[in-house]
């Protein structure tokens, strides 16, 4: 019964974006799966809270062009993808890993972001940095990353115990 819901879901989502085709083609972290009737079921066996989904909004010539879709495209993202992509390109190589040594320890700080209304939205920041789709030229470019103590975290919001992190992106994204 969750599988049936979580599917007409999606095709609502189409619908309501303008995705009039009923079998788009299907991106699941950054990889095609296939297409609608070839991708239900992977997708079955992933925990619906565990993804965001995208649509990607552009003319039908565009989605044929960047994507080779006629039918367009539903971007899925899940949590694990998100938080370990971010930390690859951002965290495991910098100065920042002696006090964000894993991803899971990534996923119980507090964010702080370009967008205001997304303090302690993690994925939903998060996923504004990292590409999506195969060739993605949209993530935004990162100018730095603060961490902030745990002390000095939980002023800010008492339930960031593990601290928090600032993100500051460029402006000419």
């Amino acid at each position: 019964m969750k599988t049936v819901f979580f599917l007409f879901t999606i095709l609502f989502t189409c619908l309501v974006s303008g995705q009039t085709k009923d079998n788009p083609l299907v991106i699941l972290d950054s990889k095609s799966i296939g297409y609608m009737n070839q991708a239900k079921s992977t997708l079955k066996n992933i925990d619906q809270s565990d993804l965001l989904i995208f649509i990607y909004k552009g003319s039908a010539e565009e989605v044929e062009q960047k994507f080779g879709s006629k039918s367009g495209v539903i971007i899925f993202a899940t949590k694990k993808y998100i938080l370990n992509k971010f930390y690859q390109n951002n965290i495991e190589n910098s100065p920042l890993k002696k006090d964000i040594p894993t991803t899971d320890y990534l996923s119980k700080v507090g964010i702080i972001g370009s967008i205001a209304g997304n303090i302690n939205q993690p994925y939903d920041e998060l996923v504004n940095y990292i590409s999506i789709t195969p060739n993605n030229e949209t993530a935004k470019k990162i100018a730095s990353i603060t961490f902030i103590k745990p002390t000095d975290a939980q002023i800010i919001n008492p339930d960031w115990k593990f601290g928090a992190i600032e993100i500051m992106s460029t402006i000419d994204n």
